[in-house]
């Protein structure tokens, strides 16, 4: 423990200096920040970001329909003409995706939308994974954020420390060097 508190500036050392309880207090406030901005950050990404996927998921549930479709030719390429009923009830033709071995009269699934055109399958979203990834980046993104500051900030400290340290040291360093 007291190998951390030396680490983050927080040691009684008769020798330190005013920038060191500066760059403690600094330390001291950067992980604060990011204890209480990553926890509410990470809340409130992971609650959005559910939210939206899972508005989303619902949304292509009910407007998207797997109907089945009667291939009314043998495939001469990757496509066939097909004859399908959409959920307005109303009969369509189109040409839909099928197989090598597949004949006419086959029946394949497709998916259509409200209106009974062809679409593709609703996409595969995992909501409470895609919120967990959403609050685990946000918080690196805020604690990179954070570490930046504090390199910054010990950067500028570290200045200002070799700056106060040189200009002590040419008051004292020709009283013990030979160099006047």
């Amino acid at each position: 423990m007291r190998r951390l508190l030396r680490r983050l500036g927080w040691h009684r050392n008769p020798l330190r200096r005013g920038t060191d309880r500066f760059e403690g207090w600094l330390n001291f406030v950067l992980i604060m920040l990011l204890l209480a901005g990553g926890t509410g950050l990470s809340v409130a990404v992971a609650g959005s970001t559910y939210r939206s996927q899972a508005r989303q998921v619902a949304w292509e549930r009910a407007h998207r329909h797997q109907v089945w479709a009667m291939l009314m030719e043998k495939p001469a390429g990757p496509t066939a003409s097909a004859r399908w009923t959409g959920p307005d009830q109303v009969a369509r033709t189109g040409r839909i995706p099928a197989g090598p071995g597949d004949t006419a009269g086959t029946w394949l699934q497709v998916w259509v939308d409200d209106r009974g055109g062809l679409t593709g399958p609703p996409s595969r979203r995992r909501p409470a994974a895609d919120a967990f990834q959403a609050a685990v980046a946000s918080v690196l993104a805020l604690a990179a954020a954070l570490l930046a500051v504090g390199m910054a900030g010990r950067r500028l400290l570290d200045r200002r420390r070799l700056r106060a340290w040189q200009s002590e040291w040419m008051e004292v360093g020709p009283r013990w060097s030979r160099y006047r």
